[in-house]
């Protein structure tokens, strides 16, 4: 089915690794696609983005007036509820959590504390300025390769799982603690799939002297800084796959209305969150 789906010429895909606080670090990565070569290649990057004036000014930057342009952001974008967790990441949990992959509750009460001013939640107001400033689409659902300019919410962490292959999280932002080494192993494998990527399907270009820095001699905030840049890698990725695949190999965990997360899914997922499908 997808090999037959006429495909956009030209479409960049954004991650965008969205600090819940001004104070934290903002992180943001940008593939493009080459339709010649039939892959996308990460041809600009930010480790430290800052405010939502600077993120904005960027992302216009490398949107720009791009007929295809999609944006993977991992930060809650819709929270209606003020406490507990919303009903699509308890869904990804009950399908992940075997993968010690589920979601961190998202609520007004927690997410306002970080907000500047307090109560603002920083992904509700990004989101409405991608919409009203730079001519996006706040829409979880997506055509595959088609023409679009949108957004959605996603979650690295169980999107690792389905496009590693892996049976747990890789645990490189785990704090240091009996094994001083294993840490830096993790981020060592993180690595090596992120460059394997270039073999997937789509299939992503890192460069390769970004995915080989020595992490092992990183410390504080640039480790830090280097931990957020591999998240918004794989958020670009995210969007790249979800434009390519469509609904055949990603779901939507909730909705506008309540809340959701876009990730990948296997066809065993597939089949028992939609069992219509297989049928």
């Amino acid at each position: 089915m997808a090999n037959e789906i006429e495909q956009a010429d030209e479409a960049v895909f954004v991650g965008l690794d969205l600090a819940w606080s001004l104070r934290n670090n903002t992180a943001g990565a940008v593939a493009r696609w080459d339709a010649t070569r039939q892959q996308a290649d990460l041809v600009e990057w930010r480790e430290q983005l800052g405010d939502n004036e600077a993120i904005i000014a960027w992302l216009g930057e490398m949107a720009g007036s791009q007929a295809t342009a999609l944006i993977a952001i991992d930060a809650p974008l819709v929270v209606p509820n003020c406490t507990g967790a919303r009903p699509g990441e308890k869904l990804l949990s009950r399908v992940f959590r075997q993968y010690e992959a589920g979601a961190h509750p998202a609520n007004r009460t927690n997410l306002g504390r970080y907000g500047q001013p307090p109560g603002d939640i920083r992904g509700e107001t990004l989101a409405a300025r991608l919409v009203s400033e730079l001519n996006f689409r706040h829409d979880p659902l997506l055509e595959p390769r088609q023409p679009t300019r949108q957004f959605f919410e996603c979650y690295p962490h169980p999107a690792m799982i389905v496009l590693f292959e892996l049976a747990t999280t890789l645990k490189y932002k785990r704090k240091l603690r009996s094994r001083p080494n294993d840490r830096y192993a993790e981020y060592a494998l993180l690595q090596s799939h992120l460059l394997r990527l270039a073999e997937a399907t789509p299939a992503l270009v890192v460069p390769a002297e970004l995915l080989s820095r020595p992490v092992s001699l990183l410390r504080g905030a640039a480790l830090k800084h280097y931990e957020d840049l591999l998240d918004a890698i794989v958020c670009a990725y995210i969007a790249l796959y979800y434009w390519w695949w469509g609904s055949a190999k990603v779901h939507i965990f909730g909705d506008l209305v309540d809340g959701y997360i876009v990730a990948p899914v296997t066809v065993q997922m597939l089949a028992r969150l939609i069992p219509e499908k297989t049928e």
